[in-house]
């Protein structure tokens, strides 16, 4: 019953209904590619990159998140995401199990753990990388706890993980440095584990080579690795506040570990020091630093902590077994109801929220016939792929997959209000820009020469090259058609009725 209220605290902590900035670029991507039978080599949805090389190195996870969504719509993705998680935790807790029944410590730790990982549990295709991960630490701690016969996997779950997010190279390198100190030290010994981890290391190496770029996709993650990425999850965990805390609970935990007298495994240490020092640095990396200390730390704190509650609680009598399961069972059917109640309240789909997306300026340009190159926030890039189809994005969330380095600064510029960004409206046949209306953009597009603005709301503003800038292009001769056969003197329809919350918006 205790795992069963993890495994229900889990499911209330990674149900998160709002809808990522990217879902709607992935779903099209997934689409494209199962209807198509191929996968895009050059950009086809930017006018800043067009043509430019796509590496879409999650281009199976895409494809299933398309047919999760064909199949079961939005209700299906917050389901797939969530049993996901579940999974996960599935994993490690059987890790647990297989070595301790200390109650108090499993439940104590994954109170911890679980909140760590569940600000990464957006609909996203880093999600393989998670179960990636947590398949990667269950097959090699079996392993080291004597089922040699479990690293035969290893291949095959690099093959398609190689295919269905980034995260790979994180999977790989760990599978690496644990194989060096492994055949270092089996070297000194004379033990043979060494050899069998060296081989299914080596056959996995080539596993990672059978993905659509063969070895150029290594060379993008080598070129792109060291890169800096101006994204909130891309930044640091502050030091000085109490955000994070359980991460840095944890990171304390594993500190206080050194002060244990068991044995400890070198390279479980050396890998653990890597992931919080990159968990440190990035945000969104504290999810796999999770993953990877699960095991040490609850297999440390089981030996460390004798204490548990289960053997004064197994003295007991039936009647107060049957009481306090039953309270027990009351709890996990309270927190479950509680988050069924989200899911009801969301009509069970992803929320697209009005106030975060420009569904109202989206559906103003749909109604008006409005498409064409399109400067775009980069988090509402792929939004706008999905919204307006026949419509070319300046950026989007693939970022350095297709854009270039000066086309991604020349975007960040614009948006931060800075000259150099205005190159997107001089060097590029930009014709329509869509801003944030309390960012810098809007403020001195309201004064650009050659604009006009068409629309706003209280999120975002629409504006587009005068008429008199490009008399003869085809988007003003639509406008003057669409004028003609209303018949009510006026340029532009305006929307009344509001867009739908629920995905796709």
């Amino acid at each position: 019953m205790i795992r069963i209220l993890v495994y229900t605290f889990a499911f209330f902590q990674f149900s998160y209904f709002t809808a990522d900035p990217d879902l709607w670029g992935h779903l099209r991507f997934g689409q494209d590619i199962w209807q198509q039978g191929w996968i895009h080599d050059t950009d086809p949805f930017s006018y800043t990159a067009h043509g430019n090389r796509w590496i879409n190195h999650e281009w199976l996870m895409e494809v299933s998140l398309y047919l999760i969504y064909n199949s079961f719509d939005s209700t299906g993705l917050l389901v797939f995401k969530a049993l996901l998680g579940i999974f996960i935790v599935h994993l490690l807790s059987s890790l647990y199990f297989a070595r301790s029944g200390n109650i108090t410590v499993y439940l104590a730790m994954f109170a911890l753990i679980i909140p760590v990982m569940a600000p990464g549990f957006m609909t996203r295709p880093h999600l393989a990388t998670f179960l990636g991960l947590a398949l990667l630490v269950t097959v090699l701690q079996k392993f080291f706890d004597g089922n040699h016969r479990i690293i035969k996997w290893t291949p095959l779950l690099m093959l398609v993980w190689v295919n269905s997010h980034g995260g790979v190279v994180a999977g790989l390198g760990i599978f690496g440095a644990i194989t060096a100190v492994e055949v270092i030290r089996c070297y000194k010994t004379g033990e043979r584990q060494g050899a069998l981890l060296l081989k299914y290391f080596l056959l996995s190496c080539v596993a990672v080579l059978i993905n659509p770029y063969g070895y150029n996709l290594w060379l993008f993650f080598i070129q792109s690795l060291g890169q800096p990425r101006a994204i909130s999850e891309w930044g640091p965990v502050s030091l000085t506040d109490f955000s994070h805390w359980q991460y840095k609970v944890l990171a304390l935990l594993f500190v206080g570990t050194f002060f244990m007298p068991h044995k400890k495994r070198i390279w479980e240490i050396g890998v653990i020091v890597l992931a919080m020092v990159y968990g440190f640095r990035h945000q969104r990396h504290t999810v796999l630093t999770a993953i990877l200390i699960a095991p040490y730390l609850l297999t440390h704190y089981a030996r460390w902590w004798r204490w548990d509650f289960k053997p004064y609680y197994d003295r007991l009598s039936n009647h107060f077994h049957w009481a306090a399961q039953t309270v027990l069972g009351i709890f996990i059917i309270g927190l479950a109801a509680m988050q069924w109640n989200q899911y009801a309240e969301n009509d069970f789909k992803i929320r697209v929220d009005p106030f975060v997306y420009p569904t109202y300026a989206a559906q103003f340009m749909e109604a008006n016939g409005l498409e064409g190159n399109l400067v775009v926030p980069f988090d509402w890039g792929e939004y706008m792929i999905w919204k307006s189809p026949n419509s070319r994005v300046s950026i989007d969330g693939r970022f350095r997959t297709v854009y270039p380095e000066n086309i991604i600064e020349m975007n960040r510029a614009f948006a931060y209000g800075k000259p150099e960004g205005l190159a997107l409206l001089k060097d590029f046949p930009t014709i329509l820009v869509m801003t944030k209306r309390y960012e810098a953009p809007h403020a001195f597009m309201e004064k650009m020469p050659g604009w006009q603005k068409i629309y706003q709301d209280p999120i975002s503003k629409l504006f587009i090259r005068t008429q008199a800038s490009m008399p003869d292009h085809p988007l003003w001769k639509r406008i003057a058609e669409n004028q003609k056969k209303r018949n009510d003197g006026k340029r532009f329809i305006r929307v009344n009725h509001p867009p739908p919350w629920a995905f796709p918006g």
